[in-house]
C-alpha cells in the first residue's frame, strides 16, 4: 500500500491542539485547518527521509513514462499512431492522472486504520483523515502537472484554446471520484483489512481498462462508449482532448445520449462513500 498519514509524536500533539475549536470558530473551519495541516504533514513526511526529497514526486511518473514509452510507443504501437495525435504526450498526461488516482485512493484506504492512535488522542470528524489523504495526493498532482505544463509550453506539446478551460473542471471531477471511493474504501478497510489487497488488484485491472497505455482510437468503435463509462478513462481522454490535441473526440461525442453516465458514477461514489462512512464510523473505536 502507499504511504499513509503518519505524523511524528510532536506533530500528533499539534494535530490534537488544532482539533480543538478556537473561541467562536465554526466546526467546519476547524476541520479545514486540520485537513490542511494533515495534508501538508503527509506530503512532507513522504519524502523527508529520502536523498532526493520532493524530486521523487517528479521522478516516479517520469520513470514510468520512460519505460512505457520505450516498450509501448516505440515497439508495440510503432506505426499505429500519427504525429498529429502526439501520443507520447497523451501517455505522459495519462500517467500523471493515474498516479494521482492510485496514490489518493490507496492512502485514503488506510488513512483511518493507520491513524488509530491519533483518533484516540483527539476528537475530530473521522472523515478529515480521508480528505487529508486525498488532498496530500492532490499536492503531488499539482507538482506533477506544473512540471508537465512547463515542459509542454517550452516544447509546444499542447494545443491551447477555449477547450483548455475544461481542465480545472475535469480535475475537480477526478478529485471527487477519488474522494468518494476513498471514503468508501476507508470505512470498509477498518472492518476488512483484506480490502487493501483487493483494491491493489482492482487498480491493476483499471489501469488497463482506462486506456492509459494506448490511444483511445485503437479501442474498437463499438466498445469505445463502454470504456468511457469508466470515469477515470473519461477524465483522462477529455484531459488529453483539452490539452494535447484536437484530433481526438470528447467522451461526450462517443457516449452520445449516455454522456452524463460517468458524471452520475462520480456523484454516486461521493454520496455512497459519505453515507457509508458516516454509518460505519460510529463503530470505528471498537475496531481500532
Amino acid at each position: 500500500m502507499s504511504v499513509s498519514i503518519q505524523p511524528a509524536p510532536s506533530t500528533a500533539e499539534t494535530i490534537a491542539r488544532l482539533a480543538r475549536p478556537r473561541s467562536g470558530e465554526a466546526p467546519m473551519r476547524t476541520s479545514v485547518r486540520l485537513i490542511a495541516r494533515l495534508a501538508y504533514t503527509s506530503f512532507k513526511l513522504r519524502y523527508s527521509s529520502s536523498a532526493l526529497g520532493y524530486v521523487w514526486s517528479l521522478v516516479r511518473p517520469l520513470a514510468l513514462f520512460g519505460m512505457l514509452y520505450l516498450f509501448f510507443v516505440l515497439v508495440l504501437l510503432r506505426g499505429l499512431t500519427s504525429s498529429r495525435v502526439n501520443f507520447p504526450v497523451q501517455l505522459l498526461v495519462g500517467i500523471v492522472i493515474w498516479t494521482f488516482f492510485v496514490e489518493a485512493t490507496s492512502t485514503a484506504t488506510v488513512s483511518v486504520a493507520a491513524n488509530a492512535d491519533m483518533l484516540h488522542r483527539a476528537r475530530f470528524p473521522r472523515w478529515v483523515l480521508v480528505v487529508a489523504a486525498v488532498a496530500s495526493a492532490a499536492i503531488t498532482l499539482a507538482v506533477n502537472l506544473t512540471l508537465v505544463a512547463v515542459l509542454g509550453l517550452v516544447f509546444h506539446w499542447f494545443t491551447i484554446g477555449v477547450q483548455t478551460l475544461w481542465v480545472p473542471v475535469l480535475l475537480l471531477e477526478l478529485v471527487a471520484l477519488a474522494l468518494g471511493l476513498g471514503l468508501l474504501l476507508a470505512a470498509f478497510f477498518v472492518y476488512y483489512r483484506d480490502l487493501g489487497y483487493i483494491w491493489e488488484i482492482a487498480l491493476q485491472f483499471l489501469f488497463y481498462a482506462s486506456a492509459i497505455l494506448f490511444p483511445f482510437s485503437l479501442v474498437p468503435a463499438h466498445w469505445q462508449w463502454l470504456v468511457t463509462l469508466n470515469p477515470v478513462a473519461q477524465v483522462t481522454e477529455d484531459l488529453r482532448r483539452a490539452l494535447v490535441t484536437d484530433q481526438i473526440p470528447w467522451s461526450a461525442t462517443l457516449l452520445g445520449a449516455k454522456f452524463a453516465l460517468p458524471l452520475v458514477a462520480v456523484a454516486l461514489s461521493v454520496v455512497a462513500g459519505w453515507l457509508m462512512f458516516r454509518r460505519l464510523s460510529a463503530r470505528f473505536g471498537e475496531r481500532l
